[in-house]
């Protein structure tokens, strides 16, 4: 009798997983479906951006006669906007569906790019490239949570079909004795092994994921440098609004992202129990004020704050300064377009195998920063048109390892229910770096020499490795792997 019980209870658990299987078996396609057409929103995006980007400080200094100090302003006024917007945006990420804000993100892009042929003066300028500095602070955050969602999903999926793989293969074995017993001790281990599984292969699953969505805008950058060149003859007017209809694959993708979200009334947070529990207890609050906790998770990463402050400071530079003083240095603007693809190579070839760097985050945090101080370095000694390539070559290995690896370090065990919030913290702390370099480069540049920035930068990136080497080494997590 009581064995006729076991056995009907375990045919109803075999049902219940059979059907929430197939429930979240659809999450995790829909996921996945997100995932493809984030890569392709991030593909269009840098198309367009890497249409144009590269040749506005140039169109600043030659059209509109700026000073390098000008044009590290308008370099700022882009950047400015993700020193504190970005939070902001990963607050309403937590409330409202992600499909909206990335949509927002995405059409202000598109405004932004076709502006800039209405540019007559450094004022026109500067408010454009803010405005499009807002687009960006719309559209990162937006995606970098949706892939973070994504990955814990899929992964929950692909955790769940093993487990009740293994729950049934287990009470068809088990079912002529003591079912009941086996089905809770099948049960418990399964639930170890998920939680094993998400906190060691869900990094890298986050790791993984991010680096395509960077892949696919680093390509499209790669491949945009080279057809801006090509429609440069044309004159900047039609630079900029061939640039700004690139986009419109983003903004459908942006929709149907939208429709699949409005489906599942947003994603909800499955498979990371442990990392819950882990948050919570690390922040010492449970359903408090998301400003403390949120502090107490950045406790001890200062100088990882630092370190990613140096990066987007060095990336702002490259992007807003680094061409006007090529082309100072004798370098035009169809090899400054060649070179940007060559920066390009250098980021997709080193996406490729980011999982070989993410298994020891601060060692390679240490070497990409070692680069970033010898690219400047060479961009100081030797401004040419071969050492400018080394450099990019350098600083497109940099900082592909960079922002993957540092984004999965600070949201990995934030609880799902704030990962808008980390996201946006995050880029705002790129933000300030990001904001903080074209015009502090800009003035040294004006005040001293036109290579004096990259000096001063190299100087930095000396101080700070060295710093940062010995904390790791302090608290013995320098050669930890993930």
């Amino acid at each position: 009798m009581d064995c006729d019980r076991g056995n009907a209870k375990s045919k109803k658990e075999r049902k219940e997983g059979r059907e929430e299987g197939r429930e979240e078996g659809r999450e995790g396609k829909d996921s996945m479906m997100m995932l493809f057409l984030l890569y392709i929103c991030a593909l269009s995006m840098g198309i367009a951006y890497g249409a144009h980007v590269p040749l506005v400080p140039v169109f600043a200094r030659e059209v509109l006669n700026a000073t390098y100090t000008e044009v590290g302003m308008v370099g700022m006024a882009n950047y400015i906007p993700y020193a504190f917007f970005p939070f902001i945006v990963g607050l309403l990420l937590d409330r409202l569906n992600k499909g909206v804000v990335l949509l927002s993100g995405v059409s202000m892009a598109l405004a932004s790019i076709a502006m800039l042929s209405l540019a007559r003066s450094m004022l026109d300028l500067a408010l454009i490239r803010a405005f499009s500095g807002i687009a960006h602070a719309f559209f990162w955050p937006s995606a970098e949570a949706m892939i973070s969602m994504s990955t814990r999903i899929d992964e929950y999926s692909n955790n769940l079909d093993r487990d009740n793989s293994s729950s049934s293969s287990n009470n068809d074995r088990d079912k002529s004795s003591n079912s009941s017993s086996s089905s809770n001790s099948s049960s418990n281990s399964n639930s170890n092994s998920k939680s094993n599984s998400n906190s060691g292969s869900g990094s890298l699953g986050g790791v993984r994921s991010i680096s395509r969505f960077t892949m696919a805008w680093v390509f499209g950058y790669m491949v945009g440098p080279l057809i801006g060149s090509s429609l440069f003859p044309l004159g900047y007017l039609q630079l900029f609004i061939y640039s700004s209809t690139m986009i419109i694959p983003a903004l459908v993708c942006s929709i149907i992202i939208i429709i699949l979200l409005s489906k599942h009334k947003g994603y909800p947070s499955y498979g990371i129990k442990g990392e819950e529990d882990r948050g919570s207890r690390r922040s010492n609050s449970n359903g408090r004020v998301v400003d403390l906790t949120l502090i107490s998770m950045l406790k001890g990463k200062i100088m990882l704050i630092a370190m990613i402050m140096y990066y987007s400071a060095s990336f702002a530079i490259l992007l807003s300064i680094v061409p006007s003083y090529m082309k100072d240095n004798g370098v035009d603007e169809q090899l400054i377009g060649m070179l940007f693809f060559i920066f390009g190579i250098a980021r997709m070839l080193t996406l490729l195998s980011i999982q070989l760097f993410a298994r020891y985050e601060h060692i390679s945090i240490l070497i990409a920063s070692g680069a970033i101080a010898s690219s400047m370095l060479m961009m100081y000694t030797a401004p040419t048109s071969s050492s400018f390539g080394i450099a990019l070559l350098a600083l497109g290995f940099a900082f592909s390892i960079y922002f993957p690896i540092t984004l999965t370090m600070l949201t990995r065990y934030v609880p799902s229910k704030m990962i808008g919030s980390m996201v946006g913290l995050y880029e705002t702390i790129f933000g300030i770096g990001w904001a903080l370099g074209p015009i502090t480069s800009g003035i040294v540049a004006d005040a001293f020499s036109i290579d004096a920035p990259y000096l001063a930068m190299f100087l930095i990136g000396v101080v700070m490795i060295p710093i940062y080497t010995m904390l790791r080494l302090k608290d013995g997590t320098i050669t930890k792997q993930t």
